[in-house]
């Protein structure tokens, strides 16, 4: 039997409910043997992880590198459609099922998705309203401003203040859920618009004006899991600085400036230098590899020079 503690107080952490905070006489959700260790083993799996900062650590994985989010929210769907139960039939161990998937998908980013099962929970009515309807209404937010645009922009300026003013966005609301478990989704999305924006300046503007959206995002997200992913990003932009110097030379366009061509070559081994103290093995390995072409190709310019 799920205990009315277990069906409700592991999953209302981020409204702050707890089990003694339930009124008396709750009912308490039924279902079979069988299918009350499935659902316990799923819940135990989740709540073990939900407090997890997705910000600074990668998603939890299992053995087999599976996503523990992912296979959460596939195990829940197919246990409701084993219980094959439409909203207007659930009992309380279905509501229970949808507010965990619900918690699953909030995880795995699929906001829309999240508040949609959220608003399924609310509808249906349990202890878990009050908790439903809060999540749903931050996924509500969040599922907003997610995304890209409705329609694709086609004019880059309109483009670059719709990435900034989606970064303005992020930054707000992850200010406003500091301290619960939404902000470091709210961090991440604000990462990942500030990635667009580096992008996006490397693309119109090339590597000059792309370097301080890179400084920044480095600077901005310092504990990020992706941290290192965004100096070996730094570093690619110094070193096609510095190609840029070379190709302007050779093509006459002006004379090499090889104090500046230094620079930029300096700073690009710098920015590889710090990755290559990555937590990670992939990004040591990666920021070694670039290391080593960048030293090639200097090597090879100043063959060419001489």
């Amino acid at each position: 039997m799920l205990t009315r503690c277990f069906a409700i107080a592991l999953f209302v952490a981020p409204v702050g409910t707890g089990c003694a905070l339930l009124p008396g006489g709750a009912p308490e959700p039924r279902p079979g043997a069988a299918e009350g260790r499935t659902l316990t083993a799923i819940v135990a799996d989740l709540q073990m992880h939900l407090g997890d900062d997705v910000y600074r650590y990668d998603r939890a994985a299992g053995a087999g590198a599976e996503s523990v989010f992912g296979v959460a929210r596939w195990r829940l769907e197919r246990l409701q459609d084993a219980r094959g139960r439409d909203v207007g039939d659930w009992e309380n161990v279905d509501r229970v099922i949808e507010y965990a998937r619900a918690r699953a998908l909030e995880r795995l980013r699929l906001y829309a998705d999240a508040r949609d099962a959220y608003g399924r929970v609310a509808l249906a009515g349990s202890l878990l309203l009050a908790a439903a309807e809060d999540g749903s209404a931050v996924m509500a937010r969040f599922a907003e401003h997610a995304g890209p645009p409705p329609e694709p922009i086609a004019d880059a300026e309109v483009e670059l203040r719709f990435v900034e003013e989606r970064i303005r966005t992020w930054e707000a609301l992850a200010l406003e859920t500091l301290g619960s478990p939404y902000a470091p989704l709210a961090r991440e999305e604000t990462e990942s618009w500030e990635e667009l924006r580096v992008e996006w300046f490397a693309r119109h503007r090339g590597p000059e004006e792309a370097i301080p959206a890179a400084l920044r995002l480095v600077e901005q997200h310092h504990d990020s899991k992706r941290h290192a992913r965004h100096l070996i990003r730094l570093g690619d932009l110094y070193a096609d600085a510095a190609r840029g110097e070379l190709l302007a030379a050779r093509a006459g366009v002006r004379g090499l400036d090889a104090e500046r061509y230094q620079r930029w070559l300096d700073r690009a081994f710098s920015s590889y230098e710090l990755a290559r103290e990555a937590r990670r093995r992939e990004h040591r390995v990666e920021a070694e590899k670039k290391i080593e072409a960048l030293l090639a190709y200097h090597r090879g310019v100043r063959q060419d020079v001489h």
